[in-house]
């Protein structure tokens, strides 16, 4: 299908800009659509309207509601474990950039998509590999922590057996360096 009047009289950005204020219109009829064109100064009959409509703006659409689903898939990677979300939510993304691609009739790289997505996933293979490190220097944390608090309980247990037996400050001293030790 041929390029219509108003997407040949747009650049990009104005066609894009012109396409949002149209969906943000209530009750967008034709005549609406005729009458938001003259005011850029493009005069299209309405036909020439519903050519756009079901052409340009229906595209335009389409790519808003693909682009909210692609939002709605992400926020879900994202609430997934962190350690997947890099390389599925790139490979979402990479979808739909092969897919609008391929609907285009334009040329696709497999090759440079299929590279990024194993750098993508190389990099969760490391993040995986953070988040276990990470795991284990807080589970080392929390035994050193446990072994703390029971060396200090030991402690005051020792320290009050000494004092009711009566045993000097030398020996006290001692006997604290040798539990240091343990």
């Amino acid at each position: 299908m041929g390029k219509s009047k108003i997407e040949t009289e747009l650049s990009e950005e104005q066609l894009q800009e012109f396409c949002t204020r149209l969906a943000n219109t209530p009750k967008l009829t034709l005549k609406k659509l005729q009458s938001m064109a003259a005011e850029l100064g493009i005069g299209v009959s309405l036909m020439g309207a519903k050519s756009f409509r079901d052409g340009a703006f229906a595209e335009h659409i389409e790519k808003m509601r693909r682009a909210k689903e692609l939002a709605l898939q992400l926020r879900e990677v994202g609430n997934a474990d962190a350690a997947g979300s890099i390389a599925d939510a790139g490979a979402l993304v990479l979808m739909q950039q092969v897919y609008d691609a391929l609907t285009k009739g334009d040329e696709v790289d497999f090759d440079a998509f299929s590279k990024i997505i194993a750098r993508l996933r190389s990099g969760d293979h490391r993040l995986r590999e953070v988040n276990a490190k990470l795991k284990e220097y807080e589970r080392r944390e929390a035994e050193w922590e446990r072994k703390e608090a029971e060396r200090e309980a030991a402690k005051a247990e020792l320290s009050k057996a000494i004092s009711k037996r009566g045993i000097g400050e030398d020996v006290l001293r001692e006997i604290e360096e040798k539990i240091k030790l343990l």
